[in-house]
């Protein structure tokens, strides 16, 4: 059941346990809530005393109050998707033949179509638990004018050949300004961005006009980058199911194309798009030695392992991102690839991925990190912990058993949406259990 209520009222949540951020647990706990801003939030005794009269008191025996979940990358506009050529799914056939039927559902969907997958794959969200995204916005930038949800919007810009980069970065601009008005109609609940699609679909010059476009706008950029065995053959030789599969199908030569012909990090260099803020997205085929570089160059990476999987991309490398402490988020992209968006999932799927010899119980307040805080600091938007003049995006949820280090296992090992009791954004409750 959705149910929007008034962020003006004055509220102090209690509940059994808070978990203030991914270290930080107390029993009982409190949250207080004005405006849209937290203004306390510890111990219910402590919390209360800081308070003036007026606030509602709200008491959840039983449960636990979170940070909201951030769902760092996704496409809600996209739907769960049969692609047309007999009939496969995303699991079953080619990346490139996935790729292929997305975009002849999005050729042929009628126009309300996009705000009526966005509503429902919102709604979805919010009742897992989540409150914030970032979301590839393309192709309907008129949709999130009553977005329930805090948003990073990306304008997506697609074009390969040289003679298309003078049209695409019309388009991007046009669509940039769409969501710079949303921004301002959502009174700071979303803001907006830009995303070069992938390497293997924006060619040099229209990268190199996004990066300029990104830097003049002062607006984060995303990319989705190595993601599978397919787009790595492209950018080494120009070659591969791209070339001989994917461009044939869309009636583009490419045939003038022989690789990018230097790393990954100097290409995103040339381009004026490797610089702070930049949000690469998959990096499943990514080295070790690349990762370093472009996390020093301020690159921030997102991981989608179910997706990952579901293509037979391969799968992000967990192990490294946890063991050498590089900050990643997590994204399920969208229903035309995994079963849900659900980011309790996605923590749970890199947890099976990873090799390395960190305790379960740190592993599982890194991916919890990696679903809240991390996400919100990658999409540069509030929320992902829960401190006084910090965002109101917060979770009830059934409280996790266990002291010490088996509460926040037991949170990552056994919550899902059933679980979620509330979700709070920007101080009003956007979802309520019945």
């Amino acid at each position: 059941m959705m149910v929007i209520s008034d962020n003006k009222r004055e509220v102090v949540y209690i509940a059994s346990r808070i978990f203030l951020d991914s270290a930080t647990v107390l029993s009982p706990g409190a949250v207080a809530v004005r405006d849209g801003t937290v203004v306390a939030a510890g111990r219910p005794r402590e919390v209360e005393r800081s308070l003036s009269r007026g606030f509602d008191r709200k008491e959840f025996p039983g449960a636990a109050i979170l940070p909201g979940l951030v769902n760092a990358h996704t496409h809600l506009q996209i739907p769960r998707l049969t692609i047309p050529a007999g009939g496969a799914t995303a699991e079953s056939s080619s990346f490139v033949e996935w790729i292929l039927g997305v975009i002849a559902w999005r050729s042929n969907a009628p126009p309300d179509e996009f705000l009526l997958n966005f509503e429902t794959a919102a709604a979805e969200a919010i009742s897992f638990g989540t409150t914030a995204v970032g979301e590839i916005s393309r192709p309907d930038q008129g949709i999130y004018g009553s977005c329930s949800l805090r948003a990073r919007l990306f304008a997506e810009g697609i074009g390969f050949t040289p003679e298309a980069a003078g049209e695409s970065l019309a388009a991007v601009e046009a669509a940039l300004a769409r969501l710079e008005e949303c921004a301002r109609e959502s009174g700071g609940l979303v803001a907006p961005g830009l995303s070069p699609h992938t390497l293997y679909t924006v060619g040099p010059a229209l990268l190199g006009l996004l990066g300029d476009l990104a830097a003049r706008k002062g607006v984060p950029a995303c990319l989705h980058l190595a993601e599978s065995p397919a787009e790595m053959e492209f950018l080494s030789t120009g070659g591969g199911p791209v070339a001989t599969l994917l461009y044939p199908a869309v009636g583009r030569d490419v045939s003038w194309f022989r690789g990018i012909g230097m790393s990954i990090p100097s290409y995103l260099e040339k381009a004026g798009l490797l610089r702070e803020g930049l949000l690469l997205v998959h990096n499943v085929h990514l080295s070790r030695g690349d990762i370093g570089i472009l996390r020093q160059r301020g690159a921030r990476f997102v991981l989608c392992p179910r997706s990952n999987a579901a293509h037979g991309n391969g799968s992000p490398d967990v192990t490294h991102f946890v063991d050498t402490g590089i900050p990643f988020a997590l994204g399920t992209d969208s229903l035309g690839s995994v079963p849900d968006v659900s980011v309790w999932e996605e923590m749970r799927a890199a947890r099976s991925i990873y090799r390395g010899s960190l305790s379960d119980a740190e592993l599982c307040r890194v991916l919890f990190r990696a679903g809240t805080g991390n996400g919100a600091a990658a999409l540069g938007l509030a929320g992902g912990s829960l401190r006084s003049g910090g965002a109101a995006d917060f979770i009830l949820a059934d409280n996790p058993q266990g002291d010490g280090g088996a509460a926040i296992i037991n949170l990552v090992e056994r919550t899902k949406g059933r679980n979620v009791l509330m979700t709070v954004v920007g101080g009003s409750s956007r979802f309520e259990r019945a």
